[in-house]
């Protein structure tokens, strides 16, 4: 941990190491800002596009509706179903 100190003191007396440091800090944070931004941006758009085609084209194009309660009843069926039985190698089936 001492050698980290000491880096950290070596490049804080170093003018050019600390200018040179802030600067590839500058270059990071605009990197990271420029991502996130992008990724906003492009979630905005999406999230326009779902308005625009809600307010207009509903009508004529309409999602398809999905039946939950169907979906429950499968759910409950499989959650209730019992596991088949995995056969060992040294096992065989008795039928």
């Amino acid at each position: 941990m001492d050698e980290v100190w000491e880096i950290i003191n070596h490049i804080g007396q170093e003018p050019l190491l600390l200018w040179s440091a802030a600067v590839l800090s500058v270059f990071l944070l605009v990197g990271i800002l420029k991502r996130v931004l992008s990724i906003i941006v492009s979630c905005a758009i999406l999230i326009i596009l779902y308005l625009v085609y809600l307010t207009y084209f509903e009508e004529e194009f309409p999602l398809p509706e999905a039946d939950v309660g169907e979906w429950i009843k499968i759910g409950e069926n499989w959650l209730d179903s019992k596991p088949e039985r995995v056969l060992d190698d040294n096992e065989t089936t008795s039928e």
